[in-house]
């Protein structure tokens, strides 16, 4: 769903209910069968999908993204499964720099948007850790500010 069904439905793009796992495994399976995709572009700043954008297959396909294992269908189809593990420090700081810099958002919004957004995190994408062949932990260091 896009922004302005996610406000419909009260939901954040976090819930899987959110998002379309039937597509997703349909054209990873078309990758692996070596079909190209006409994948959905999201558009962050405005919140709807931009024309889709071919994507060609080749022999490595990196699906990246807050569901990649959450759908059993597309897990069986993941040759190699990787889970970042970001600290909750690491991942505000990385949401300052994207939401403040680059889309203006105030400190305060992204706040209570990280806190609106933490049970439906801990609900929907960190259950996929389980899932991972490795899990690379992110911690801060002297790098973020």
């Amino acid at each position: 769903n896009d922004r302005e069904g996610r406000k419909v439905t009260k939901r954040t793009a976090l819930d899987l209910a959110e998002n379309n796992f039937d597509l997703m495994y349909e054209q990873l399976k078309a990758l692996k069968d070596g079909e190209t995709i006409s994948k959905p572009i999201y558009n962050h700043v405005n919140g709807t999908l931009d024309t889709p954008e071919d994507i060609v297959p080749t022999p490595i396909v990196i699906v990246e993204g807050l569901h990649p294992m959450a759908d059993p269908r597309v897990r069986e189809l993941l040759d190699f499964s990787l889970y970042l593990d970001i600290t909750d420090d690491v991942k505000f700081a990385w949401k300052i720099q994207r939401d403040m810099v680059e889309r203006g958002h105030s400190l305060e919004s992204i706040q209570a948007s990280i806190e609106a957004r933490k049970p439906d995190f801990d609900a929907f994408v960190a259950p996929q850790r389980e899932f991972a062949d490795i899990v690379i932990q992110v911690l801060p260091t002297q790098l973020i500010p």
